[in-house]
């Protein structure tokens, strides 16, 4: 079952998603019981955003005259049933 629940983390373009998740446990203890995917593609948790092909398109945005929040791409969080302990 979906829980449909947002969080939003600013994230340096150098830390890698083990990185990010390491801060994202004080969302969610369990954490690292989930599968890190975009769009479909799971992700490499070694690598950063744009390893990954999440590129950081602030740039683009200010160039464009866009509020850079208009805008945040997601990662979603799929649930892996390995009975970790928080």
């Amino acid at each position: 079952m979906q829980t449909k629940c947002d969080d939003i983390l600013e994230v340096c373009s150098e830390e890698t998603l083990n990185e990010i998740l390491d801060r994202y446990i004080d969302f969610n203890q369990h954490s690292a019981s989930y599968t890190w995917k975009r769009l479909g593609r799971p992700l490499d948790m070694d690598k950063t955003l744009e390893e990954n092909e999440i590129p950081d398109e602030t740039d683009e945005f200010v160039d464009l005259n866009i509020d850079e929040d208009a805008y945040i791409p997601a990662v979603h969080l799929y649930y892996n049933d390995d009975l970790t302990e928080a």
